[in-house]
């Protein structure tokens, strides 16, 4: 059986901080995905790391500003599944990079499937090259790791089969 992704008008959207950094090319799916959460179209929800970063001075002010008006979630106690998962997680994003290398990383996609994300946004390479596949055989079904364009060619797939 093949998976099929939920319609993310229905399901919280997850977004890693660069989901909503312009730089490199993303200016317009940035603008839309910020005008579809304005008009109510798509809950997007930044992940406490995640927020926890854009809040970081260093982080470019676009990003900080657009990241800390989005709702997020907050730091709270794992259970054992919980913490293997993340282990598995932070495993399978550390490959033969040096140990701590990809925690950052690992933390933001156990955070989304954690907190039922339908989708997760992230523009970064290594995550959606080289180990979405093997990401996607350990995490719920309902989470769909994506960039921005693939979210936003799933969303007018729906809004043109489904129209609200």
């Amino acid at each position: 059986m093949s998976r099929r992704p939920l319609d993310p008008r229905k399901v919280n959207v997850l977004i890693d901080n660069n989901a909503l950094d312009p730089s490199g090319g993303y200016q317009a799916e940035v603008d839309r995905l910020l005008g579809l959460k304005a008009a109510g179209k798509v809950v997007l929800i930044a992940p406490g790391g995640v927020r926890e970063e854009a809040l970081h001075p260093n982080t470019p002010p676009v990003v900080r500003e657009s990241v800390a008006d989005q709702v997020f979630s907050l730091p709270v106690g794992l259970n054992q599944a919980e913490q293997q998962l993340l282990a598995t997680i932070r495993s399978i994003l550390q490959g033969n990079a040096a140990p701590g290398l990809h925690d950052a990383d690992a933390r933001h996609v156990f955070e989304a499937a954690k907190y039922g994300g339908g989708y997760f946004i992230t523009h970064d390479r290594r995550i959606n090259k080289t180990k979405r596949q093997e990401l996607e055989k350990i995490l719920p079904p309902s989470l769909w790791i994506v960039t921005a364009a693939e979210f936003l060619t799933i969303y007018d797939h729906y809004e043109q089969e489904y129209p609200a």
